[in-house]
């Protein structure tokens, strides 16, 4: 009998779960939630139990009922944290069992900023792959929810193996000056949207070039630097110029200046099965004339089996290239700055040499070992007090010394 299986067995689909957190993130995965063509499990948690009612997620679960009666948590983290203890049994069955688990909430709020770090942290000790797609409020909205958003995204970073922060003041640049204030969290949770779709594309959708989770986590493990994204989609004859031009005009691309920034950057095409590899070509071509020399660009491709389905390029990346600090050679110290052409002195001491007549001796910078003589501790002279008259009781003078004057004695 062989020892190797005359066949293999398929590879296990990988299980990604999307979980919006709070309102915004509730939001969020309804919009991902209604859209038949991303396969990804869908799950919405909040404290507010009116707000999760209306979801349209696959899965649903109020925080805390005991501790929230499910009127919210009050925009109070700690409120939250103590309605997630209600619920911590309900929260470990959230994450187990899934490969990859997306993040989605607004921070600054109550139940986001305490919820979010804290399912990260569940996730990733269950062996899940982690990734939070979060936003920071408005500068209008007060200092306190900064500050919230600010201690949640530091609790974040350390759990969440893959981070896309988005700031909500940048966002507003997606809409009218003039716009209302629904409108432009409209166009924020649109952006989210974009961000969530096209990393569940990129990994799950099949293709010649599909991009592995090392791949992913290669761009955006980094804990350092500014978050780039841009997404876009068309259709027709010129479409890879209109999706990529789309892509280029986010705001968090600053119009492509921001890819002159980015040190790695991940580009991933997703098409119909007539992409062609020259509309590839001339997206990458035109994606490398906006990145620097020194950028890491990966490329993805993936294509559907609808010959209808648009084109859509995603580009995400981080700005910020790692500075790489020079290995010094053993023998010298750190703080020697020397030519690599100059040899490595030998560590024997130097031979002592003696000075010729004609030139004048130098002394020596060897160090010299002190040596401390006995200082006998006797009766001294007076000094400038020589000619007083001393202070003589019982015949003993008190002007000497207490311990001075028991050593003669003896």
């Amino acid at each position: 009998m062989s020892p190797y299986p005359r066949y293999q067995e398929p590879a296990k689909e990988s299980v990604i779960r999307l979980i919006g957190i709070g309102n915004a993130g509730v939001n969020i995965t309804d919009r991902l939630a209604m859209r038949a063509a991303l396969s990804v499990h869908t799950v919405a948690l909040n404290s507010d139990q009116q707000s999760l009612a209306a979801s349209v997620a696959a899965q649903k679960l109020v925080l805390g009922p005991m501790t929230t009666h499910g009127l919210g948590a009050g925009g109070d983290p700690e409120r939250a944290i103590d309605a997630a203890r209600e619920s911590l049994g309900d929260l470990q069955q959230v994450v187990s069992g899934a490969d990859v688990v997306i993040l989605c909430g607004g921070l600054g709020g109550g139940t986001a900023s305490a919820i979010v770090p804290l399912l990260a942290k569940m996730a990733k000790d269950k062996g899940a792959l982690v990734s939070a797609v979060v936003t920071s409020p408005f500068q209008f909205e007060g200092r306190r929810r900064t500050q919230q958003a600010a201690e949640s995204l530091s609790e974040l970073v350390k759990h969440a193996d893959a981070l896309v922060h988005f700031e909500n003041d940048r966002m507003a640049e997606l809409v009218e000056p003039r716009a209302d204030v629904a409108e432009t969290f409209a166009a924020c949770d649109g952006l989210l949207f974009q961000a969530i779709g096209g990393l569940v594309r990129i990994l799950g959708s099949p293709g010649p070039l599909p991009i592995a989770l090392n791949d992913l986590l290669t761009v955006l493990r980094a804990t350092k630097g500014g978050c780039l994204f841009g997404c876009g989609e068309s259709e027709g004859a010129n479409r890879a110029h209109e999706a990529l031009e789309q892509a280029l005009r986010s705001p968090l691309l600053d119009r492509g200046r921001l890819l002159q920034e980015a040190g790695k950057i991940l580009v991933h095409l997703s098409g119909p099965s007539s992409l062609t590899f020259a509309e590839v070509s001339a997206v990458m071509n035109g994606i490398s004339k906006s990145t620097a020399a020194g950028a890491n660009l990966c490329l993805g491709v993936g294509t559907a089996g609808d010959d209808s389905a648009p084109l859509i390029v995603t580009i995400i990346g981080r700005t910020g290239v790692e500075e790489k600090k020079p290995c010094l050679p053993p023998a010298l110290p750190i703080e020697a700055k020397q030519e690599a052409s100059v040899p490595v002195p030998s560590l024997a001491p130097p031979r002592e040499e003696m000075p010729s007549a004609a030139e004048p001796a130098v002394p020596s910078t060897k160090t010299q070992k002190v040596k401390q003589d006995f200082l006998p501790l006797e009766p001294i002279a007076r000094g400038r007090f020589e000619k007083s008259e001393p202070t003589i009781v019982e015949g003993e003078d008190l002007d000497v010394p207490t311990f001075l004057r028991l050593r003669i004695k003896k």
